[in-house]
């Protein structure tokens, strides 16, 4: 175990290695031409002082190892380039905010009150239009419609050995004997004056009907076919359609049919075979434009009889006539539709920012302006405003309220003079008298106190 002298040696020759070798450091370091280390920021070590800069020369300072110093060295160095770099940095994000708000454009209050504004304008009328060509609202109109028809047969004879055609052109008389088939075709046309949203449906059909000889409309006999079934065609935003349907008509079929039928009860009546065309039209509403039962197309072919002659009255339905039409809102085109909805709530959207606009832009009333305004409008009549403030070179009297400055005025009738001294901070009503001047002032801080405790 080493005793307290050794121990003593050892730190006098430590401490003269350390001293030495921070000579050494400091020359080759720490010079003055070296520009990233200041030489005044170093520890000056003076052997004939016990301190270094301050720091007193110990044990325990004398305990620190050259390893350390350089440590502490590096540490310094390292955090006067952190420091240069930040700064820099902070320059570099400081001229970056300056070149952005000088390239940033700014907005006039006029300028901002424009765009709204003619935003707002602009998709608006946009909106509407595209709503104007994309639906249609219900209306009740009335629309003007014409209807007309064209009936032709041919009769198509049997063979034999006088006509040589295979078939008759209408309006002739024919021999019923020769008769094989009649051909038939309908032919129906409907206008109308606009446009409208509609559905038809057509057939035709057949009826044997057997009539008192003496009075036609006593019925014996009758009996329905129907030639063709039911056709439904829906037709939008249109005025008008054609139909041209053709039947085929087995004579001999219908004619046995009746001839056995008045052999049977040996009577004697009249028979027809009636082919008709039936149409019904209805709006979108389900209303009907033309019905069933109404200006039916109807060929009329007598049965039973030797010579026969077809009637036909086809001529009964060339024809106009006004009707009552309902239209339903309708999206006709859903393309526009959505860009109308869009344009929209753009001029929505315009009208918020406006309004957010105005609301952020407009001067907010205190309870100093809403009173002052109140006893301006209430008081008009005794109160006289002042260009100037009044100079009170005399006895002042100050009232607590303005009720009493008009209690005042009332017995002196004086006027009241007004005059605002702080635009929205405070005025001043006085009353003058030769002698002295009654005063009422109303401050915003009086006033806003007041309502704090309240």
């Amino acid at each position: 175990m080493k005793n307290k002298g050794e121990n003593k040696i050892e730190k006098d020759e430590v401490t003269q290695a350390i001293d030495e070798l921070m000579e050494k450091e400091f020359d080759l370091t720490f010079k003055p031409e070296n520009k990233n280390m200041p030489s005044e920021s170093m520890p000056i070590i003076d052997e004939n002082k016990e301190e270094y800069n301050g720091i007193e020369k110990s044990e325990e300072a004398c305990d620190i190892t050259v390893d350390e110093y350089e440590t502490q060295a590096d540490c310094y160095n390292i955090e006067n380039s952190f420091q240069n770099n930040l700064a820099s940095d902070e320059e570099n994000e400081n001229f970056e905010d300056k070149k952005a708000s000088k390239n940033k454009m700014y907005l006039s209050y006029n300028m901002r009150l424009l765009i709204n504004g003619l935003g707002i304008f602009v998709f608006a009328l946009l909106s509407i239009v595209l709503f104007v060509f994309s639906i249609s609202i219900k209306t009740r109109s009335s629309v003007l419609y014409r209807q007309s028809s064209n009936l032709d047969y041919k009769v198509y004879l049997k063979q034999n050995s006088y006509y040589k055609e295979p078939y008759l052109q209408k309006n002739m008389q024919y021999i019923a004997s020769l008769i094989d088939n009649v051909d038939v075709n309908f032919n129906y046309n409907f206008n109308v004056n606009q446009n409208i949203d509609y559905k038809y449906t057509f057939y035709v059909q057949a009826d044997i009907a057997v009539t008192s000889s003496e009075d036609k409309s006593k019925i014996i006999y009758s009996k329905t076919d129907k030639l063709t079934q039911p056709s439904t065609i829906i037709k939008e935003n249109s005025n008008g359609f054609n139909i041209s349907q053709n039947v085929n008509i087995n004579y001999d079929k219908y004619n046995n049919l009746v001839k056995g039928f008045k052999s049977s009860y040996a009577i004697n009546a009249n028979s027809n075979l009636i082919l008709s065309l039936f149409v019904e039209i209805e709006d979108e509403k389900g209303n009907k434009i033309k019905s069933l039962d109404k200006d039916t197309i109807k060929l009329t072919i007598p049965l039973t009889e030797q010579m026969i002659d077809i009637s036909m009255n086809s001529n009964e339905i060339n024809n106009s006539n006004n009707v009552n039409i309902y239209k339903d809102f309708n999206i006709s085109n859903k393309i526009t539709f959505l860009f109308a909805i869009i344009s929209l709530i753009t001029a929505v959207v315009f009208i918020i920012r406006l309004m957010l606009f105005l609301k952020k832009t407009s001067a907010k009333k205190t309870i100093y302006d809403v009173t002052l305004s109140k006893i301006l409008r209430e008081y008009d009549r005794v109160i006289v405003n002042s260009k100037k403030i009044i100079d009170l070179n005399q006895d002042v009297i100050d009232v607590k309220n303005f009720n009493e400055l008009l209690d005042v005025r009332d017995n002196l009738e004086k006027p009241i003079i007004f005059s605002e001294v702080h635009k929205g901070q405070k005025s001043v009503f006085i009353v003058k008298t030769p002698n002295e001047t009654y005063r009422y002032i109303l401050k915003f801080v009086d006033l806003q106190n007041n309502q704090e405790k309240k």
